[in-house]
């Protein structure tokens, strides 16, 4: 018995580790999104250029390792959804008015963090660019209540529009 039981378990193990070396199906879109390539060689211009975008968006630049390619910064932002509140509000009126005890929650703060790499591209003729977003989100017991990435593509596209645009510029030295 006891022979089943441990055989039972190194197959869940091996289980576990086969799913934890498995991309999930969306990492490959989730990638695309992430990352662009620049036709440049040089990855100093495009790290400065990527600094400077950063700061425009109001980042603090909180780690720059140059020849590695990394730069990692946040910033504080508001994260009260007024309907969110709204509903936590509403639902403890009706608790308080059933003679209950309610303690509402919402969020009330987010830190947005991104992480940027960089790396020479395979036929060393460009800059592959890769930027993540991810938000820490506390509510209004100062607790996290949520981290989570960011995924939506029209910030992706916003940031790489304005590096593009910050590349270009910094190329004609405008």
């Amino acid at each position: 018995m006891m022979v089943l039981t441990l055989g039972g378990c190194q197959s869940d193990d091996l289980q576990q580790q086969k799913s934890a070396l498995t991309l999930a199906p969306e990492s490959m879109a989730q990638r695309q999104m992430q990352t662009r390539r620049f036709d440049t060689k040089d990855e100093s211009a495009i790290l400065s250029a990527t600094s400077a975008v950063l700061q425009d968006l109001g980042f603090t630049i909180e780690e720059v390792a140059t020849r590695s390619g990394l730069i990692v910064g946040s910033k504080d932002r508001d994260a009260i959804e007024s309907q969110q509140m709204a509903g936590q509000v509403f639902i403890a009126a009706l608790i308080t008015a059933l003679g209950g005890r309610a303690d509402p929650e919402w969020d009330l703060l987010q830190k947005i963090r991104v992480s940027i790499v960089t790396r020479p591209a395979s036929d060393k003729a460009a800059v592959v660019v890769r930027v993540t977003f991810q938000r820490i989100v506390w509510n209004n017991k100062r607790q996290v209540s949520r981290v989570e990435a960011i995924a939506d593509p029209v910030i992706y596209q916003r940031f790489f529009d304005k590096l593009s645009e910050s590349v270009f510029l910094e190329a004609h030295q405008i």
